[in-house]
């Protein structure tokens, strides 16, 4: 029997979701909780295998179990196992073909800035402090060229593996809300470290007089990574969810999360 669910995690204190040897991972946690109900047969699978530091809202996560445990509670069950920092949103049954990662057709990022001369501690561990003040329009306008289908080597980590850097971005949406700002970033699947790459650019083109715009198109077409900006820090960026054809699964709550964090 295939278990579908969706998980929420604080990644600070995680190597990331993947597990690894010799370091913390989510996984680790999920399954060891998931192994405490019942045998594992085989590994947890997510969406978006989240790097060190970064959190989720709803992490798609799947795993087999035996047919005669369909009448578990499956949430309450594997929550009393599980960390503060790591809880099940939801469970349910999927069709047995279905696979967290290899089903999805897109998935969706939030990178939260803290656009403020003043840092705050109650955000600091869960958006970047920004203490200019930030040209919210200029990312809007430099963003719309990373849209579409490109080929993005100039935005992935020089230890990225992925043998096909082409991907296709859906949607950037750049929200101010006083000032805390976010990207919403949309797309069929990531690089690695290709969200935070792409913000550090985008904060960087935002302070150039002339925009960068053509600059950010130069970037992209370099495929060079020397040419874009800094990778980000991990600690604002957040999984929001996936999309599939098998199982109608919405986004995270965006505006409840940023009306908890920010009130």
């Amino acid at each position: 029997m295939k278990i579908v669910a969706s998980c929420q995690y604080i990644g600070t204190n995680y190597s990331g979701f993947q597990f690894q040897d010799n370091a913390l991972s989510v996984q680790e946690k999920i399954e060891n909780a998931i192994s405490s109900v019942t045998p594992l047969s085989s590994r947890v699978n997510c969406a978006g295998r989240t790097d060190k530091g970064v959190h989720a809202l709803n992490q798609i996560i799947d795993f087999e179990t035996r047919e005669d445990l369909k009448d578990i509670n499956w949430k309450e069950a594997i929550n009393s196992f599980l960390p503060n920092d790591i809880k099940i949103n939801w469970c349910c049954n999927a069709p047995e073909d279905f696979h967290a990662r290899y089903s999805a057709y897109e998935r969706s990022y939030l990178y939260v800035i803290n656009n403020s001369k003043r840092e705050s501690v109650f955000l600091n561990d869960y958006s970047l402090n920004l203490p200019y003040k930030l040209d919210v329009k200029a990312v809007q306008q430099n963003a719309q060229f990373l849209v579409g289908t490109h080929d993005f080597s100039s935005f992935r980590s020089s230890k990225c593996t992925a043998s096909n850097p082409v991907k296709t971005i859906n949607q950037i949406i750049v929200d101010a809300n006083a000032d805390l700002i976010t990207l919403k970033i949309t797309a069929n699947s990531f690089l690695q470290n290709m969200i935070r790459i792409i913000v550090g650019t985008l904060l960087d083109a935002s302070k150039s007089k002339a925009r960068l715009s053509h600059s950010i198109l130069e970037i992209l077409n370099s495929k060079d990574r020397a040419m874009s900006g800094k990778t980000v820090s991990p600690k604002g960026l957040y999984f929001l969810g996936a999309k599939y054809a098998s199982l109608d699964i919405e986004y995270a709550d965006i505006n409840s999360f940023l009306n908890l964090i920010h009130g």
